[in-house]
């Protein structure tokens, strides 16, 4: 009898040997990634926009940005389809009426500002959309770092309407993505990315 070989090509291992588990679970996991990278480019865009604020070297700024962003995206590469580690979603209709309700949010947002000639509460607000999206995100997936950093990123953007300008932008922009940074290696060490496994360990 000739037996059929499925070859593994970054797929996650299962339970189940068949083709069909194999490609699915392999899907799941190169989503789970674009969603991360996702998240860390809107990081890096915030960064950039407090970084300008501050008129900071841009040499500087895009060697930083690369290898902070290089790193987490590593990370997330690593738990995602190496260790096959991501997130599971609790509640998808949750997350899909998120994601939903904060591009319809977005883009109100930004035909008032325009309409009303007030450039300079575009990205505060946009900020405060973003944060509180990740609050019922959070919830969606039952990670409450996901709330945290929701919360954090609201209270940042509330502060920089506080504050004259080029401060508020250099606040939202660098807090937002500091928020951000640092939510992103909690997951990372909550899903168990960093740990490594006995070397006598048998494979999962």
């Amino acid at each position: 009898m000739t037996t059929l070989t499925v070859p593994d090509h970054g797929a996650c291992h299962t339970s189940s040997g068949t083709m069909e588990s194999l490609v699915m679970t392999r899907q799941k996991n190169w989503k789970a990634l674009f969603t991360d990278a996702a998240g860390l480019a809107f990081a890096a865009i915030w960064a950039t926009r407090g970084a300008t604020a501050a008129q900071l070297p841009k040499p500087v700024v895009v060697a930083s940005l690369a290898v902070i962003s290089l790193i987490l995206l590593a990370g997330f590469a690593y738990r995602d389809l190496i260790q096959c580690r991501p997130e599971a979603v609790q509640d998808a209709a949750l997350l899909q009426r998120v994601k939903i309700m904060r591009i319809v949010a977005i883009t109100v947002m930004i035909t008032v500002v325009r309409s009303a000639h007030h450039a300079e509460l575009l990205y505060p607000l946009l900020g405060c959309i973003i944060g509180l999206s990740y609050i019922p995100m959070g919830r969606a997936m039952q990670e409450p770092v996901h709330i945290i950093v929701g919360g954090v990123i609201v209270g940042i953007s509330a502060l920089s309407f506080l504050l004259p300008e080029p401060l508020h932008l250099e606040v939202a922009g660098f807090g937002t993505a500091l928020a951000i940074w640092v939510g992103s290696v909690l997951r990372l060490r909550n899903s168990g990315t960093f740990s490594v496994p006995p070397r006598n360990a048998l494979p999962s």
